[in-house]
């Protein structure tokens, strides 16, 4: 399973990688260039050392400070008091300004040729948006079923009489529990080893919360 996870990860990641990077088409010359070496090693970064970094509390916070250079924006952020740096498309973004994302991918000792520095740690984000925003991507449910393996809880939720499967880092649940969570990734057709069970659909979420 962990093996399975960790392929399914890199994929998210690839995908992620791959929007961040797209709208590259409008830079100059020497900005497409080094743009495709930051995703390269980006790339290189995921599939060679799966190194696992410390996850942000909450995917919000407060904008510290925004460095737009090679076509992305490079953000820090105040979350939870501890201080994470974020890529993303080219945003106007200031200082002061709360703000929010879903889903992200983790990198850890990233080479910024653009920046000329290096980040022990950096979220590349797919899309920012107002704090506000998140509220109404927000969903809430209850648990009908859940099973935890390989580090990893699954959860079946009923929202508003739809069901649908979460998969979440282990957690402690309870079926009839009331759960909230923000987002998430879709995956079809995935395939769980340790569990010997195949989910038509399932979204993988960073977190769940107490209703």
């Amino acid at each position: 399973m962990n093996q399975k996870l960790s392929v399914s990860g890199r994929t998210v990641a690839f995908a992620l990688l791959a929007i961040l990077y797209l709208p590259g088409c409008s830079e100059s010359t020497d900005a497409k260039s080094q743009v495709s070496t930051e995703k390269s090693v980006a790339l290189a970064g995921v599939a060679e050392t799966g190194a696992v970094a410390k996850k942000p509390a909450q995917n919000k916070g407060t904008v510290k400070s925004n460095q737009a250079v090679g076509g992305y924006s490079y953000l820090e952020v105040d979350i939870a008091g501890q201080i994470f740096w974020l890529a993303t498309s080219i945003s106007a973004v200031k200082p002061g300004a709360r703000i929010a994302w879903n889903d992200y991918a983790m990198m850890t000792n990233f080479k910024s040729q653009a920046l000329n520095r290096e980040f022990s740690q950096i979220l590349f984000v797919d899309r920012i948006m107002a704090e506000s925003d998140l509220a109404s991507r927000s969903h809430s449910g209850t648990v009908i079923e859940t099973m935890n393996s390989a580090g990893y809880s699954y959860i079946r939720v009923e929202e508003n009489g739809a069901r649908v499967w979460l998969a979440a880092p282990e957690t402690r649940i309870e079926i009839g529990q009331s759960i909230r969570w923000s987002g998430g990734t879709a995956m079809r057709n995935f395939t769980s080893q340790s569990l010997n069970r195949n989910f038509d659909e399932i979204f993988f979420v960073d977190a769940i919360q107490d209703s």
